[in-house]
């Protein structure tokens, strides 16, 4: 078996910038007049997620694949590590203010990618590496070309957002159409686990900041106190299917444990920024039950596809999911008759989670025991 390649010092310090900047995003979801999230804060903070979650990952994917033995990646990233901290400040409650430093950034990581990309074109033997460095280069320099295009002022405002919503969208989505490529050049998926994993446990980190900020000085409000606890039991259950739930190794593509994290960041960052606006009084309507259960979905629903796809031994999940959905409607459907009780609603939340890990570390334990049977 080959070595497991290690996450670099680089790589680590790249992570750090990029945890800054997704808990930067929070800064769009702005409390309205009404003491609601407005819909359209929720998508911007969605998109702005995607852009910074697609050029995370399509640099973390050429680490994986080409870092090692290539003396200018570190080189790169250095570079990168600028103008992700750049267009960190570029986040902005009124995102119209700072588009054109936002998308003219955006431009310029997608352009450095995309060099990476093509100059290991130039570097690889075998020609179908050849080919998929090429496809992803050429689209990532489309995504660039794109952007700069948008920051000119040649239309309405609404009109060059839209096209630069779509060059990211299709930028993002491009592994998924040419997923058959990839799958002929699988990821080094002991890494590609290491990378993902250790940046949501920044931004585990930058959580915990959140609840920081609830906390007075000369007062630690019980609220707080539960705000932490919810905190740590998101950890345990990632935790628990990270370690006791999915392969160190598998020769894949990686596409599902990729796209999901996408689910697994958002969930996490909007959940804390929801809970901590509650518990400071901002939120004050039952808008915030669906906008923590969807925040909630997103987290646990990525984890789950990752056990399901990436998991130790054959399983059938089907049927834990199954039993536990309704749990999860009748925790909504309660949480709309207490979520003005600030200390019961935060109870409930607690329980709910607190469940939903007992329920996997049993159904993870049940299905080592059968493995064990069986041989």
């Amino acid at each position: 078996m080959s070595k497991k390649q290690e996450v670099t010092v680089y790589e680590l310090f790249y992570d750090l910038i990029f945890a800054y900047a997704l808990s930067r995003i929070a800064v769009v979801l702005v409390v309205q007049s009404d003491k609601m999230f407005a819909l359209k804060n929720i998508v911007e903070f969605l998109m702005i997620a995607l852009v910074f979650w697609t050029i995370w990952t399509y640099q973390t994917v050429f680490a994986n694949r080409f870092f090692e033995n290539d003396s200018s990646s570190p080189l790169f990233l250095l570079f990168d590590m600028f103008w992700v901290a750049v267009l960190a400040q570029t986040i902005h409650e009124n995102f119209e203010l700072t588009y054109i430093t936002f998308a003219g950034v955006t431009s310029i990581l997608f352009l450095s990618i995309a060099i990476q990309y093509y100059l290991k074109m130039h570097t690889v033997e075998d020609d179908e590496t050849r080919i998929l460095c090429n496809q992803i280069s050429a689209i990532l320099g489309l995504g660039s070309v794109i952007g700069f295009v948008t920051i000119f002022p040649w239309g309405r405002f609404q009109l060059r957002f839209t096209l630069y919503a779509l060059s990211i969208i299709i930028v993002a989505s491009f592994p998924l159409i040419m997923r058959k490529s990839l799958q002929k050049f699988p990821t080094k998926f002991g890494h590609l686990k290491e990378r993902f994993s250790l940046l949501t446990l920044l931004l585990f980190g930058e959580a915990v900041i959140t609840v920081a900020r609830t906390i007075e000085y000369n007062q630690i409000a019980i609220e707080s106190i539960f705000f932490f606890l919810l905190v740590l039991l998101l950890f345990l259950f990632y935790h628990t299917a990270y370690k006791s739930g999915v392969a160190e190794e598998r020769e894949t593509a990686g596409l599902v444990w990729i796209y999901s994290h996408y689910f697994v960041f958002t969930g996490l960052g909007m959940s804390s920024v929801i809970y901590a606006n509650y518990i400071q009084g901002a939120v004050q309507s039952s808008y915030i039950v669906l906008t923590i259960g969807a925040a909630l979905l997103f987290f646990f629903g990525g984890i789950l596809a990752n056990v399901i796809v990436y998991s130790k031994h054959v399983h059938d999940y089907q049927p834990f999911i199954l039993k536990n959905s309704p749990f999860f409607v009748l925790w909504l459907v309660i949480s709309f008759f207490t979520w003005k009780i600030v200390l019961l609603f935060l109870g409930l939340n607690l329980f709910f989670i607190l469940f939903l890990l007992y329920k996997m570390q049993r159904e993870l334990i049940q299905k080592m025991d059968r493995i064990d049977k069986r041989e």
